[in-house]
């Protein structure tokens, strides 16, 4: 592992991401808090118009990204989210809180986000050589799981003091910084345009590179087994299994955090060290931490063997997730690389409109146990494909080389 100096711009803008995620987490705890108010309908509907825009406008998000840059892009679309949470506020605040109000917000932020996340995710990619991607994507990472691991318990101090109209105007403050900070920095790299991008040949061009594209496919199918199935069983599993053997809700929130804890340390570790050559070493020894953690949490007697398992299993996605991402970003053709994105975030999504109730019909009927230790035995499976594929093998960044043009 090589540590690696990174630019000022960059650096200004993962320390700009901590208050915007800071700031759209706490109004998506907000919004989601709100609505279950009106009762479960109305959560579950808030939650998920966050997520559907994102499976439904995913392609063509990133196929905007590649065509006009994925600064330009996420510029846009950060003052399209400070206008949504300033409307917001100033509809709350003068007229009322609805359900229909809230899934407008949901929707709106989600329809945006579909556009922002692809741009967000390649956005490291204009700032340092292949060789110090790792290292950039960690820190990246690093700092919104920081956001996400803060904004939940800050959500739910700030809506009983200030509403949730003094909510959005926080989401607004964070969306004015970061607007400011990317006007200011310029990435040293440009990206290669593509004109075509917002056509539906662009569109299907860049699924077509991605099937071709050896190692890629590979990765797809594994961060689909990971996030998508893998993942699912742990969020659901964990208030089940508490609530199955007897645990409180102070204690499955103690199993909740070991899960985050455990990602924090390993993410810290890979943001200040580094990550390794060799990737796909990594990949898989994750995937297979994940399976240990998760067998671990399947036959936890109590409920501090299942804080164990929950931070094993943290680390172990972290130790996955910091090596897929960075060497699927390099393995992209430098004029498809926000499709490419999409296409990942849309693997990641998709799935879990369909998995999480199924493994909620799968607890009912045979319990956490067996559901838990069968997402192990597919987090094995990621491992073993992943140590499969000769691409990802023989795969080396380069160090110096630059994956797109300096300007």
């Amino acid at each position: 592992m090589i540590r690696h100096r990174m630019p000022r711009g960059f650096n200004a803008w993962v320390a700009a991401t901590v208050g915007a995620d800071l700031g759209a987490g706490v109004l998506a705890f907000a919004l989601t808090w709100v609505a279950s108010g009106y009762g479960p309908a109305a959560a579950s509907a808030v939650l998920t118009l966050t997520v559907a825009p994102t499976v439904v406008f995913g392609l063509l998000g990133g196929a905007v990204a590649d065509r006009f840059g994925a600064r330009r892009v996420m510029i846009i679309c950060t003052a399209a989210l400070m206008l949504i949470s300033a409307t917001l506020a100033l509809v709350v605040g003068f007229w009322s809180v609805s359900p229909a109000v809230l899934m407008v917000a949901a929707a709106a932020i989600g329809t945006v986000s579909a556009f922002h996340r692809p741009a967000v995710g390649v956005f490291p990619r204009l700032f340092v050589s292949d060789g110090a991607l790792g290292t950039a994507m960690a820190r990246v990472g690093m700092a919104s799981q920081v956001a996400g691991t803060l904004a939940p318990p800050l959500g739910g101090l700030l809506i009983g003091m200030i509403a949730l109209n003094g909510v959005a105007w926080i989401d607004v403050l964070g969306c004015l910084v970061m607007v400011a900070v990317l006007l200011l920095i310029h990435p040293p790299l440009t990206p290669d345009t593509a004109p075509e991008a917002m056509t539906v040949g662009g569109i299907v061009a860049g699924l077509t590179a991605a099937r071709r594209t050896s190692g890629v496919p590979t990765l797809l199918l594994c961060v689909g087994i990971v996030a998508g199935a893998v993942l699912p069983a742990v969020f659901l599993g964990i208030p089940l299994a508490a609530r199955e053997r007897g645990w409180s809700a102070a204690e499955a929130g103690l199993i909740e955090a070991g899960w985050i804890a455990g990602g924090l340390v390993v993410g810290l570790w890979f943001s200040w060290r580094g990550t390794a050559v060799r990737a796909w070493r990594p990949m898989a020894a994750g995937a297979m931490v994940v399976a240990v953690g998760l067998l671990g949490l399947a036959l936890s007697p109590t409920w501090t063997c299942a804080v164990v398992s929950t931070c094993i299993v943290g680390a172990g996605v972290v130790i996955f997730t910091a090596h897929v991402f960075p060497t699927y970003v390099l393995l992209a053709p430098a004029s498809m690389l926000s499709r490419f994105q999409s296409l990942l975030i849309l693997v990641q999504r998709a799935p879990q409109l369909v998995i999480n109730p199924l493994i909620g019909v799968m607890i009912s009927v045979t319990a956490t146990g067996p559901v838990l230790a069968g997402a192990a035995v597919l987090a094995l499976v990621a491992a073993v494909i992943v140590a499969s594929d000769r691409t990802l093998r023989s795969f080396v960044p380069t160090a110096g080389a630059p994956h797109q043009k300096s300007r």
